[in-house]
């Protein structure tokens, strides 16, 4: 019977050993693959010519779009990734992806000539599509001022709510004035002081308004 339990005691310790070092080793992975996936490498890419547009992890890039980066560039890539694609425009050039292979530990180095394109048609299609990006970021830029005149709008009809507020309180004292006395002259002069102030900033926020409303839209029209 002693010797039962000294071995149903034995067989436990056994399984809790095996399940704690279990646990450690889990834990162990766990940290390297922490590890792993926080340790960033780099791709170092250089052209010729020296100044290329770079799209990075898709077949077909949208070369009308800003490019992800312009070489020469250095492209960070997580540890988990042992290939990149990139693809490589220049409106001058044939554009071409590259499906790249990277050093485990090191930061891989790739060296990229593009061939020069004679195509007359190949040219004209990369003009427009230079011209369509242009238009593109000139649409983000013009978005991105609709914010000052419509922060001044806002600034403005506020401005306009507290003279309305502090006319109509001056209104309300000149009618609960009974005599025409020095007191009445103030308020009725305050009354216009601030109603024709309410009146300028009204206008001020409207033209303002309109101002950004007009950048947001061109914005968006040029954006696609």
């Amino acid at each position: 019977m002693t010797s039962n339990k000294t071995s149903i005691i034995f067989i436990l310790l056994f399984t809790l050993c095996n399940i704690s070092f279990g646990q450690q080793d889990s834990l162990q992975d766990t940290l390297k693959s922490t590890q792993q996936k926080s340790i960033t490498r780099y791709l170092h890419i250089a052209t010729n010519p020296s100044t290329v547009d770079l799209f990075t992890g898709t077949l077909q890039p949208d070369f009308a779009s800003r490019p992800n980066y312009v070489s020469p560039a250095f492209i960070p890539v997580s540890s988990g990734d042992d290939n990149v694609i990139v693809s490589f425009f220049h409106p001058d050039y044939a554009d071409t992806t590259i499906n790249i292979k990277l050093s485990k530990k090191d930061t891989s180095f790739i060296i990229v000539a593009l061939r020069q394109t004679y195509d007359e048609e190949t040219i004209e299609n990369n003009q427009k599509l230079m011209k369509h990006r242009n238009k593109r970021i000139l649409g983000s830029y013009l978005r991105w001022a609709s914010i000052a005149p419509f922060t001044i709008s806002g600034i403005s009809a506020i401005v306009s709510l507290y003279n309305i507020s502090k006319a109509k309180d001056h209104k309300k004292a000149m009618e609960h004035t009974h005599f025409m006395n020095e007191k009445y002259d103030e308020h009725k002069m305050n009354f216009k002081d601030h109603k024709g102030s309410a009146q300028t900033a009204k206008t001020v926020s409207g033209i303002f308004f309109f101002t950004g409303l007009t950048f947001l839209t061109a914005g968006f029209v040029l954006s696609f």
